[in-house]
């Protein structure tokens, strides 16, 4: 009841800056005073971008990267509100989950589908999974699980990125047949509807994955051109 594909409304938010899969960069040197809306000092931006949270001891509460300033400092969205203290300076991309679909959905889901929207509540649509997922209980919650990023690379000439561990349940009580990875961070404004839940890909596992009181893990394929999760070829 699902088709592997990357999700064509994701196609479209890549080019609108919709998604950010830069991974944690946290523990960091650096330097910010007392009211200011920079963070200065850093080893590097390198792995840094517009839209990433910025954290930290004194680093503004919800603080984002709003501008990338020099190869070492960067300007944060609400200022700092103490001498941020160096050493605990961390930046973070959006935050991924993988929902599961449960067996025998109403909806059969594919590219088409752009948002999450509510999930284990509502009519399955293509921008709600709604009832359609899989039944939050044994280790399973609702929403799903929160991916760890890693940072995109080129693999010959394809762009690559993917996740890391994989998604994996304990004591767990799953009956599924298909994951959505999405993205749970609000980025693209009114642009979006909801704001967040976007989809990015859709992915089939080939028939009914069952576990009773036990561990399931879906395992990520190579980072590699070919085989990654998410690739641009």
């Amino acid at each position: 009841m699902a088709t592997t594909g990357i999700c064509n409304s994701f196609k479209v938010e890549a080019l609108q800056a919709g998604h950010c899969f830069n991974a944690t960069q946290s523990s960091l040197a650096g330097a910010g005073g007392s009211g200011a809306f920079t963070i200065t000092g850093l080893a590097t931006t390198a792995g840094l971008a517009v839209g990433m949270l910025a954290g930290g001891t004194n680093v503004g509460a919800s603080a984002y990267i709003s501008a990338i300033q020099s190869a070492t400092s960067v300007t944060v969205s609400v200022a700092n509100s103490g001498t941020v203290t160096s050493g605990t300076i961390s930046f973070t991309g959006d935050v991924f989950k993988f929902l599961l679909i449960k067996v025998s959905p109403s909806l059969t889901y594919s590219a088409t589908q752009t948002n999450v929207g509510t999930p284990g509540t509502g009519t399955p649509t293509t921008s709600n999974v709604g009832t359609d997922e899989c039944a939050a209980t044994g280790g399973y919650s609702s929403g799903g699980f929160s991916l760890t990023n890693v940072t995109p690379a080129l693999s010959s000439t394809t762009a690559t990125t993917s996740f890391s561990p994989s998604p994996s349940y304990t004591s767990a009580t799953i009956s599924t047949t298909a994951a959505i990875i999405y993205n749970s961070s609000t980025r693209l404004g009114a642009n979006a509807t909801p704001l967040n839940g976007r989809c990015v890909g859709v992915y089939d596992f080939g028939g009914t994955q069952t576990v009773t009181g036990g561990t399931i893990t879906f395992t990520m394929p190579t980072n590699a051109a070919g085989t990654a999760i998410i690739q641009i070829a």
